[in-house]
């Protein structure tokens, strides 16, 4: 008989560890801002100044950018909080997406805070005709959630209306409120025009670049080439019109500021391929895709604060 075995020893199989398909990482901490919706605030407040400054000839009043900021912040949060209701987890999606699809309690009980007090600011110390002109604004505003969001066929409202040029044009009443209350002109009209093609361009710019990854993308409105040609129209007619005394220096150097700096942008864009980081801290099953954020998109909106930012500084 064979006799026993004493230090007879199982040994368990291992149990596989299970690896992400792609590498994540974590969200940049200078990416916060496009998250939390406080870049598209930054550039309203500078392009607020640039306007004040160069047709009121002064600086704008606290409770002046308090309310612009405020709803700036609220218009994208809200918008935002539409686009994350109809998120598909189980897709390609952006970080900032999944946070509001994922937090919304959160950002609904934030944007209800923000709202009660930016209307208490605007009934306490703005002056009845920016409320008038502000009114304006927030039915423009209304129109374009509506086209973009309810619109039965907005499939359609998107390609006659494209939303980054509704966006571009709203942005840029917005930052020219107190501008046109107290110095209406010619010149004024085509300040805004022109920051409105600039500040579309780098919605453009944006929306491409996201593309890869956005469930709100529309492939039909893309068009590099027409992007490019409205840049290049944009800072010729800064130009000549800054020439002919048509615009204030101001404006015309950061119009033409901003056109350079988002023209380098894409380029380097470019030049650092189309990949997007997917961040872990997310990822809440293993049925549900990691959001992605690209790490290169906050420069576009950089791109828009630096000649502002500068000019400020200066005057």
């Amino acid at each position: 008989m064979r006799p026993p075995e004493s230090n007879l020893q199982v040994e368990s199989a291992p149990t596989p560890v299970r690896q992400s398909e792609t590498p994540v990482e974590r969200l940049p901490l200078a990416c916060w801002l496009n998250v939390l919706s406080l870049d598209a605030v930054l550039v309203a407040l500078l392009w607020q100044f640039v306007f004040v400054f160069s047709f009121c000839g002064r600086a704008p009043r606290w409770y002046e950018s308090f309310v612009l900021a405020s709803v700036v912040w609220l218009i994208y949060v809200a918008d935002r909080l539409l686009d994350g209701a109809r998120l598909d987890l189980s897709k390609p999606h952006l970080v900032r997406h999944r946070m509001h699809y994922q937090f919304a309690p959160v950002w609904v009980t934030a944007w209800i805070v923000v709202l009660l007090i930016a209307s208490s600011v605007v009934v306490l110390w703005m002056d009845a005709a920016v409320i008038r002109i502000g009114l304006l604004i927030a039915a423009l505003v209304l129109a374009y959630g509506a086209g973009v969001h309810f619109w039965p066929g907005r499939a359609t409202v998107r390609h006659v209306f494209a939303k980054e040029v509704q966006v571009g044009a709203i942005f840029a009443a917005g930052v020219s409120l107190i501008a046109w209350s107290e110095a209406p002109s010619v010149s004024l009209g085509l300040a805004c025009v022109a920051s409105a093609t600039l500040f579309t361009v780098n919605c453009w710019a944006v929306a491409e670049r996201e593309s890869v990854a956005d469930q709100n993308y529309d492939a039909s409105r893309a068009g590099k080439p027409r992007r490019e040609l409205v840049a290049i129209w944009s800072v010729v007619v800064a130009g000549i019109t800054g020439m002919t005394g048509w615009l204030p220096g101001l404006v015309v150097v950061c119009l033409i500021g901003g056109s350079m700096a988002l023209f380098a942008t894409t380029c380097c864009w470019r030049w650092k391929g189309r990949a997007l980081s997917e961040w872990s801290r997310l990822a809440s099953s293993a049925d549900v895709r990691l959001p992605c954020f690209d790490r290169w998109v906050p420069m576009a909106d950089w791109s828009l604060m630096l000649s502002p930012m500068i000019c400020w500084a200066v005057v």
